[in-house]
């Protein structure tokens, strides 16, 4: 059923007109004469996506399936399919209504955009069950035919979605096409979903003018133009322990790829469907909890503006500085919300926010009970707090809705990536590493080893390297998951030297995400970089310093060039089978595998039977079924050292680990989420101290136990000799050179930490059958 314009559902607005709504838009009831005002004037249409979420029965009439967020109840939307979608024109002066795609009948339309001068729109449609999301624009008035002109823009087997126009007639969208040797991207977290990248295109030359960006792990959403001719857009960032989403911009030519928003105090889990204000670098946004919301949540205004410099954005704003919550009776998280909640904001021409609302809980609890939100189309007044019904179809989605209004195209910013050679490396550096803003702005500490509770910007003026760790994700291991630990794949390229003046340089590979941490003269990281780092072929990504103040000037520390400007980059642009992996096990004749050096230095005195000088202890984790009661006892050793077969449970999967990586890696887990669906788990006994903390060595039980000495000075310890152990049941009592008793090496030593500082994963790509392409797809890929 359809709900008319004249018919309001009000939330305690009071009453209003037809005249009331439109004037709101910016038009009068009366004005009929069809004329656009420009920019600042009258919206006498909108366009937008109506979407199905239930499918019927042709016979019956009966409910089959409902679809609300293609089985995730993410924030990110994964290409969810239901036939029978429309583009709608609605006309707000006639009430009449228009179906652009109305000779697509089972199709579905995932994003709507709107070119800069207003006559065309750009959306992403899948025809049918059997096709994939491509990317479509079709005029917004009919050809001599009566239709109108539809045109596909992309093709093939991948999907492309969340399309926007940039300047100079160029469209971005996300796509999961495969382009490196490292094949599709496959999200660690979601155990092998494969997830989406950035591309361009132009709206004339289509697939033929397609450009790849640099890859990430986790899905890119939500993508929208800034008047500075950025590209804005919110991508997830799973890093590690990291699990959100945040917004960044990039250059249209895919370069510079900076993160605006959400690293510091945003109100929520995550940032997503923002679009830029009338006023520069002045966002409207949702912000919600990363699942269970449908894609919805609370209607934020958040000011990216630097305040020290005119035109720029500073995102190591946060709190009230930066986000003023436009619905606060709206929950930031998943909990129940007394008012519905928010898609899709864009700003109107006179300053209201045109919107999607259902009301209700809108979680994917909806799904389950079948009882799907109902999201229509309205405009929200932020002054007075009211919203007023647009448009609202009963058994549908309305979304993505766009005015159509002019509005200035965005400065092209032309592109400095020109016949560059796709192999080419990516300059990777800092001016000064131990400039960082993280102490003075956000009160970083570091704990473990030398340091306790000490300033950040301290700690890193001890930094002596930064390590460079390529990120990678299920498709290249052949695995959904790499062990007991959130972070993904990783793979060491080099560790490069910090000269004098704090500066480094490097070159790394093309395309592939990275992450930084800069380590001491212990080979412990100071800090895990928590966001990835990316780039084309030829890009210089310099910054000041580790996380410098963004609104300040960072001049070198002494003279005009940097010490390591002014030498060749340290070359870390190796092939995938020549970096540096620390596969735990299965890796017969790997010189890093982790359990060959534990059998041969460590097993004897730690095994099933015996923990140094005492007999084994166990602790025993207990699984029992809430529906049936049935329970599994699982009887882990605190700490055995071979590779004996143990079965235990993690994030909801039960799987076989040798002894000693689940000894070592548990008690790190216990503290994640351990329920399977429809189970609880008790721990009973002594859990042993987190002998191994998943990417934070210098916090590890086991190597303060083993004890690290400086690759400066042999006598300096990182933990002083004779001082007690920070977890006082450690045998011993007092700190040693255990790992000299154990007779490792340093060499050896820096292995075990590596593998932690790197995350802690089972597997790498040296212990599953992983295989780069023979050859490189990107030698054949069009460049900038």
């Amino acid at each position: 059923m359809t709900r008319p314009l004249s018919m309001f559902r009000l939330a305690s607005f009071g009453g209003a007109t037809l005249g009331a709504l439109l004037g709101s838009l910016g038009c009068s009831e009366e004005n009929t004469n069809g004329s656009q005002q420009g920019v600042t004037g009258d919206v006498n249409k909108i366009v937008y996506a109506v979407r199905q979420h239930t499918e019927l029965d042709p016979d019956t009439g009966e409910v089959t399936k409902i679809d609300v967020a293609g089985g995730m109840g993410q924030v990110m939307d994964y290409g969810r399919f239901v036939p029978g979608g429309r583009l709608e024109l609605l006309d707000l002066r006639t009430h009449s209504v228009e179906n652009i795609i109305e000779d697509f009948k089972e199709a579905d339309v995932s994003s709507v955009d709107l070119s800069f001068d207003a006559t065309r729109v750009l959306f992403t449609m899948k025809r049918d069950g059997a096709d994939s999301y491509h990317l479509y624009w079709s005029p917004l008035e009919r050809g001599p035919d009566g239709k109108f002109a539809v045109t596909q823009i992309t093709f093939g087997p991948q999907d492309d979605q969340q399309a926007i126009f940039a300047a100079g007639d160029r469209v971005v969208f996300t796509t999961n096409q495969g382009y490196t040797e490292m094949g599709t991207r496959a999200d660690e977290y979601n155990h092998a979903r494969v997830v989406t990248q950035l591309a361009t295109a132009t709206v004339d030359g289509g697939d033929a003018a397609r450009k790849l960006c640099s890859q990430n792990l986790s899905h890119i959403v939500t993508l929208f133009s800034m008047q500075s001719g950025t590209i804005g857009f919110a991508r997830w960032e799973h890093l590690e322990n990291v699990n959100d989403v945040k917004l960044f911009t990039m250059n249209p030519d895919c370069s510079q790829i900076v993160a605006v928003s959400g690293q510091h105090g945003k109100p929520g889990n995550s940032v997503v469907q923002a679009t830029e204000s009338s006023t520069p670098n002045v966002l409207y946004a949702i912000v919600t909890n990363r699942e269970n919301t449908i894609q919805a949540g609370t209607l934020v205004k958040l000011d990216a503006r630097s305040d020290t410099q005119p035109g720029q954005f500073d995102e190591e704003k946060d709190g009230n500085l930066a986000y003023t919550m436009l619905t606060p009776n709206v929950p930031a998280g998943d909990e129940a919300s007394p008012e519905g909640r928010y898609r899709s904001p864009v700003e109107l021409p006179n300053g209201k926010v045109l919107v999607s609302w259902a009301e209700g809980p809108v979680n994917e609890v909806s799904e389950v009970v079948r009882t799907p939100p109902d999201y229509g189309l309205y405009v929200f007044d932020a002054n007075r707090g009211t919203r007023e019904l647009v448009q609202n179809y009963e058994d549908s989605w309305e979304l993505y809705a766009k005015p159509v209004a002019v509005r200035p195209e965005p400065a092209n910013l032309e592109s400095r990536l020109i016949n560059i050679k796709p192999s080419e490396g990516v300059k990777l550096g800092s001016i000064n590493v131990r400039r960082t803003s993280l102490s003075s702005k956000h009160h970083e500490t570091v704990s473990g080893a030398q340091f306790d509770g000490t300033s950040l910007d301290d700690a890193l003026a001890q930094a002596v390297k930064v390590r460079v760790i390529e990120g990678f994700s299920s498709e290249a291991a052949k695995q959904s998951m790499f062990g007991l630990t959130m972070a993904e794949g990783a793979a060491m390229l080099g560790e490069a030297d910090v000269q004098s003046d704090g500066s480094w340089l490097a070159e790394i590979p093309p395309y592939v995400p990275v992450h930084l941490q800069p380590i001491d003269e212990f080979d412990l990281s100071i800090r895990s970089q928590t966001t990835w780092i990316q780039g084309l072929p030829g890009e210089g990504r310099l910054c000041g310093g580790c996380h410098e103040d963004r609104s300040a000037a960072n001049p070198p520390a002494a003279q005009m060039m940097t010490i390591a400007a002014s030498k060749p980059a340290q070359n870390f642009h190796v092939p995938v089978a020549e970096r540096t992996e620390y596969p735990w096990s299965e890796a017969s004749g790997n010189a890093n595998e982790i359990q060959a050096l534990l059998t041969a230095k460590c097993a004897s005195c730690h095994n099933e039977t015996k923990n140094g000088n005492v007999a084994q202890e166990f602790y025993t984790v207990t699984m029992t079924s809430t529906v049936d009661a049935t329970s599994t006892a699982y009887q882990i050793p605190r700490l055995d050292l071979t590779d004996r077969p143990i079965t235990v449970t993690y994030d909801r999967g039960t799987h076989t680990w040798p002894a000693s990586y689940v000894s070592l890696f548990y008690p790190a887990a216990l503290q994640m989420e351990m329920n399977e669906p429809g189970k609880t788990t008790m721990v009973t006994g002594n859990v042993p101290p987190k002998w191994a903390v998943p990417s934070d060595a210098r916090n590890s039980v086991l190597i303060e136990k083993l004890n690290v000495a400086s690759s400066k000075e042999a006598t300096r310890y990182a933990w002083p000799l004779g001082e007690a152990f920070s977890d006082p049941s450690v045998q011993g009592g007092t700190r040693s050179d255990h790992a000299a008793f154990a007779k490792l090496t340093r060499d050896e030593l820096v292995k075990l930490i590596r593998t932690i500082d790197m995350g802690g994963q089972y597997y790498a790509r040296q212990n599953t059958g992983f295989m780069p392409f023979a050859s490189d797809p990107l030698e054949s890929t069009k460049n900038y």
